[in-house]
């Protein structure tokens, strides 16, 4: 993957900054913590649900859970001991590039998300096992404790993020540093990625597929996410290169998973499974995204018009792709395997359901509804795509 130019990307104030300041070409190790942590917390999240359509919620402290936690505690202490480190070694000088907090502390913005991210995600541990005890075992996804910790998890994530991007804007190409940081970098854009993808998994589903919904959803998640996180990586493929993490994360979770036995606990059990159940096979984002990284590299256009193709090819091509594949992963008897996992079924479900492996009457939106939805998909992409090409230009622009 080539290199863009700092000249090719950077707000001209901050390529004179850049230029007056000496770049430091080591890996400070929280960035390294953050970039774990994030990854951490998405396996852990695609791990948990996998248990309780696997096994159901049979304890609090479940491998997923705290492999979750594990990721709120990495980043949040590491993000924690380098705000100490820098309020009590930093000099004056240094000070000024660091954002000051209380009026005593000096930390990074990154690392101020990371600590609030965390400190959510481990609030919601208890809230959710009170809940639990209150409520029963077999509750609501989107319980107030869940949503503590799905909120907590997208700021460690984000703050990752972030944390990355401070890095990857005071450093020059010809830094060799800059290839580990775009990887780190990736690694945590692409779990945000996957974390908001499962966040919405009632509408992003292989059912949805054939509902012009579904392609709304994906367009306004992908394209507020895919550009500006682009924009901050500094690579020519930069959208390309964060989708396909996001399908190596969600795939590999699906693959390994189902290599290891589990059998349903809590009740009612309508069907017998034997081993984790996988998520949905992960959405063939990297082809639009192709691109949309060539829309990015040789438009001359303005970043209204940028914004309109970047829509229009990401939803036209997902159309394309993902309406037909969902017959596939949902029907063919070729896609009930361990790859693609088309035979993967909740317990409490009854194994002789008609619809399931195809689709019901109403999971087919009617022709003219699809294609007044899809006309409404590229729209919303092309608000959501701008919007996101300006975030990006603020991410270019962090330095603290």
């Amino acid at each position: 993957m080539e290199i863009l130019s700092q000249k090719e990307l950077v707000h001209p104030a901050q390529i004179k900054s850049s230029q007056n300041e000496k770049t430091n070409t080591g890996i400070k190790f929280y960035i390294y913590a953050v970039a774990f942590a994030a990854l951490l917390s998405a396996v852990g999240i695609l791990w948990d649900i996998s248990w309780h359509e696997s096994i159901g919620r049979d304890r609090f402290l479940t491998p997923p859970h705290i492999l979750i936690y594990l990721g709120a505690i990495f980043g949040g202490a590491f993000s924690a001991i380098q705000v100490l480190y820098n309020t009590f070694t930093a000099t004056e000088k240094t000070k000024g590039s660091f954002v000051k907090v209380w009026g005593i502390f000096y930390a990074s913005l990154g690392s101020l998300f990371c600590i609030w991210g965390a400190i959510a995600m481990l609030t919601s541990a208890p809230f959710d096992n009170w809940w639990h005890s209150a409520y029963g075992l077999d509750v609501k996804v989107f319980s107030p404790p869940h949503a503590l910790l799905l909120l907590g998890i997208f700021f460690l994530e984000f703050g990752g993020c972030i944390s990355i991007c401070k890095y990857l804007n005071l450093a020059n190409p010809s830094d060799k540093s800059l290839r580990t940081l775009q990887i780190l970098f990736v690694i945590a854009a692409s779990s945000l990625l996957c974390l908001i993808y499962t966040i919405s998994n009632p509408v992003i589903k292989i059912r949805a597929m054939r509902g012009a919904l579904f392609y709304q959803t994906v367009a306004a998640i992908s394209l507020l996410i895919l550009p500006a996180l682009s924009r901050s990586l500094r690579m020519k493929w930069g959208m390309t290169a964060i989708a396909v993490g996001y399908f190596i994360l969600q795939a590999s979770v699906n693959w390994i998973l189902q290599m290891f036995h589990a059998e349903p606990k809590l009740g009612p059990i309508l069907t017998h499974t034997t081993h984790f159940q996988p998520e949905m096979f992960p959405m063939l984002i990297m082809i639009p995204a192709i691109f949309m990284d060539l829309v990015m590299l040789k438009s001359k256009s303005n970043d209204w018009m940028k914004s309109f193709f970047l829509s229009l090819i990401f939803v036209l091509l997902m159309v394309a792709i993902q309406y037909p594949f969902s017959g596939f992963l949902l029907q063919s008897p070729h896609s009930r395997n361990w790859f693609f996992g088309g035979d993967a079924w909740f317990f409490g479900a009854p194994p002789d359901s008609p619809y399931r492996f195809k689709f019901s009457p109403t999971d087919i939106q009617k022709p003219l509804q699809f294609i007044v939805g899809i006309f409404g998909a590229v729209i919303i992409g092309t608000i959501i795509s701008r919007i996101s090409l300006r975030w990006g230009n603020w991410m270019l622009r962090i330095q603290r």
